[in-house]
């Protein structure tokens, strides 16, 4: 059962096989002139780097510099510098130093060919200042020889050419530009124009930032991918080289401007140093010209040992307040436009974090002052965000500085108990102590201060970033899109997808029936069979053509006739259909001719007493007929009846005159003596009757007959059409109603080449 579904939903669609190739074909050429004419073909440029953080990228002594001196707090995020290198001011430095936002073409017949690089001969340098400069404007470069060129446009509806020499100034109402000759380029000269136009640098950023992708190639690591799609491959590779390169530059300029500030905040420090180191020295030389110091014995080590260790600490606190002071002083001056080179220490996150934030939005204010101006909505926030975290930090740092201060006044009570006790040091002694203690602190924190100094200087003076390449930019041998093989297949689809929406289509809004699943589907009246178009030249089925595809099919619905019959005798059939052009006329004449030659004594009926037709199909003429013997009560029914001239056996008894009134004719009694003496005389006896549709003649012959025949003609008779079939079969109207498809295509009828002829 499923096979003949499957076969039934093929041979449904098979009828339009010639649709399905021709969709095909077309939505592949589609593609094919797509794709070679239309299509941009992109290119993916790969390229992998490795991002470290500040402490790892600029050698072991500059990190430990900064964190044992607690000047700076190196702040590394991987997703940071994924921002940073998708940002829109790198990009724009990229696009600006390589002229990215000009593109060359060569004119084509049907797209025009972008060229680049040394297959340019030219280089353009445009004055993006100019108020005039006109963009996507295509601009024609004719070379007349080495020295000088042609421009030549259409502005502003005036056509524009002048001749100009490579190097000079080129002043046009469309923009101010230089144009200069490269010394070596690839660019051969074919004929075809040579063209350039100047694109907006936003838009350009916009269209190379959508096709970029920046991501991470694993979670635990810091290696990136930069992935960049170009229609130019050498393009594309020159886009991710420069991108990275101005990434590098850019994060050493940064850490190069925190290392300079370092080194002005120790400066700063050293000089205060250098002279509290001179006033310790001369207090010692002054001491002891006038002193001969000698050494304590007894408990006046360990007191001075105790006591050396609290004013150490004390000392250590004072260092810290003096950062303290070194960066209160430093905010006090109201710089915003340099990082704070440092913070308290790692211990105080919380100023820290804001000295972080502090410096990232400077750096994040610097990044956007190279593309926009100082009353940009941007840079106003962003400077009043830095005074906002500026205040912040000046209230962390008070607050710190006077927390070290009441410690430092705890460790000093701590340290004047064990100077209670060494006071019973002699004055001399004690005195000396207290000056070598004060000199060795400070001369400690010099030489720390002057070794970190020169670690600064260093790293400064030989800067390396902390970024590497692992893989230089390389784009693909072949093009990543237009996916060729998806745009075939979706055009396969839309092929095939087209005509069966075609076909769904035309059979969901056909309201005819086509088929014999039609009939055998939605009714149960018995089916008779088919009967496919006729290509004879007459209508009639002759001895002659008795051999015809037609005349089996018609000997076949003389045999399906005699298997379906309800009656032993099934002698007399009558003919209908629901509306005139169905056919029934046509299937009722060769029904009757091929009962005849068969042998058997057959007459035919012309009951279409409105619009006869019977008799014009045998060349005969209507009159006498059905009308006059109703009529005329004198005739006999030999009187009407006429012998066909040819076949032996088959008579046939037309319409009559024509009246006015037929329904009344139709319940005539003369129509019972008819049909008896008929009955008698015939072996059957065929009707041909008006369609049931449109008049109801065929119901007052109903007594008289045995079978009825109800022809439906494909692609003419309405589906709705078969309810009124069904009752008629089920309510008895018609006696042993059979449904009779007509005008079937050949193929659909028998597969072995019967019924190819066509019924005119």
């Amino acid at each position: 059962m499923e096979q003949m579904n499957i076969s039934k939903i093929l041979s449904k669609y098979l009828k339009y096989l010639p649709l399905f190739i021709i969709g095909v074909i077309l939505s592949l050429a589609f593609v094919f002139m797509y794709l070679r004419y239309r299509a941009e073909t992109e290119y993916e440029v790969t390229s992998t780097i490795l991002v470290k953080g500040n402490d790892t990228g600029q050698g072991t002594a500059k990190a430990e510099s900064i964190k044992d001196l607690g000047l700076l707090k190196n702040s590394y995020n991987i997703e940071d510098e994924i921002g940073i290198i998708r940002s829109t001011g790198i990009m724009e430095k990229v696009i600006s130093d390589r002229s990215l936002n000009i593109n060359f073409y060569i004119d084509g017949r049907i797209r025009d060919v972008e060229i680049y690089g040394e297959d340019v001969p030219v280089e353009v340098l445009v004055d993006e200042t100019a108020t005039d400069l006109e963009y996507n404007l295509p601009i024609q470069i004719n070379l007349l020889d080495d020295n000088q060129f042609e421009l030549e446009t259409s502005f502003e509806e005036q056509e524009y050419k002048s001749t100009h020499t490579f190097g000079d100034i080129v002043t046009a109402p469309f923009g101010t530009f230089t144009i200069a000759a490269k010394e070596e380029s690839k660019y051969e000269d074919i004929g075809k124009p040579l063209y350039f136009v100047i694109r907006k640098t936003d838009r350009v950023i916009d269209d190379f930032l959508s096709k970029l992708s920046v991501e991470l190639i694993n979670t635990t690591g810091n290696l990136l991918g930069i992935r960049f799609l170009s229609t130019n491959q050498k393009k594309g590779e020159d886009v991710v080289s420069g991108l990275i390169e101005t990434y590098v530059e850019e994060k050493i300029k940064y850490e190069n401007e925190l290392a300079e500030n370092t080194i002005k905040m120790i400066d700063n420090r050293l000089k205060l140093l250098s002279g509290e180191l001179e006033g310790v020295e001369k207090n010692v030389e002054e001491f002891k010209t006038k002193n001969d110091p000698t050494s304590v014995s007894g408990n006046a080590d360990l007191y001075i040992a105790q006591a050396n260790d609290y004013k150490k600490l004390i000392a250590d606190y004072q260092t810290n307040i003096n950062v303290y002071n070194a960066i209160e002083a430093y905010l006090i001056k109201g710089n915003l436009d340099t990082p704070i080179p440092g913070s308290l220490s790692a211990s105080d996150l919380s100023l820290s974090n804001i000295i972080d934030q502090y410096n990232e939005t400077l750096l994040e204010k610097g990044k956007m002052s190279q593309s926009a101006s100082s009353a940009n909505p941007i840079i106003v926030n962003l400077d009043r965000t830095l005074r906002e975290l500026s205040k912040a930090i000046l209230e962390n740092v008070r607050s710190g500085k006077n927390r070290l201060m009441i410690s430092q006044n705890n460790l000093q009570a701590n340290a004047n108990k064990y100077q209670a006790q060494i006071a019973k040091v002699p004055a001399m002694e004690r005195q000396l102590v207290d000056i070598s203690r004060d000199k060795s602190t400070k001369e400690g924190l010099y030489l720390y201060l002057l070794q970190k100094r020169e670690e600064e200087v260093l790293s400064l003076a030989a800067p390396v970033s902390s970024t590497r390449i692992v893989s230089l930019p390389k784009a693909g041998r072949f093009p990543v899109s237009p996916n060729k093989k998806l745009f075939y297949l979706a055009g396969l689809l839309v092929g095939v997808f087209l005509p069966f929406s075609f076909v769904q289509a035309r059979e969901a809004m056909n309201n005819k029936v086509t088929t014999a699943e039609d009939i055998t589907e939605h009714i149960s009246t018995p089916y008779l069979g088919e009967i496919a178009k006729n290509k004879e030249d007459s209508v009639l089925i002759t001895e002659s053509s008795y051999q015809s595809p037609m005349s089996e099919l018609f000997r076949l619905l003389q045999f399906n006739l005699d298997y379906l019959k309800k009656t032993s005798k099934n002698q007399t059939l009558l003919v209908t259909s629901t509306v005139k052009g169905e056919g029934k006329t046509f299937i009722a004449s060769n029904l009757a001719t091929t009962l005849a030659i068969n042998g058997e004594k057959v007459v035919a009926l012309a009951f279409d007493l409105r619009e006869p037709q019977l008799m014009k199909n045998f060349d005969l003429p209507n009159s006498p007929g059905i009308t006059d013997f109703i009529v005329k009560g004198e005739l006999a029914v030999n009187d009407i009846i006429q012998n066909h001239p040819t076949i032996p056996n088959l008579s046939l008894i037309g319409s009559g005159m024509d009246v006015n009134q037929v329904g009344p004719l139709m319940l005539s009694k003369r129509i019972e003596v008819l049909m008896a003496t008929l009955t008698a005389q015939y072996d059957r006896i065929i009707i041909d009757t008006p369609p049931i549709g449109l008049i109801s003649d065929a119901f007052a012959l109903n007594p008289y007959i045995d079978s009825t025949i109800y022809v439906v003609r494909k692609d003419v008779t309405k589906k709705e059409s078969l309810s009124t079939i069904e009752g008629i079969y089920k309510d008895g109207k018609l006696k042993n109603t059979m449904v009779l498809l007509n005008d079937t295509n050949a193929t659909q009828t028998y597969g072995y080449g019967y019924g190819k002829n066509k019924r005119k």
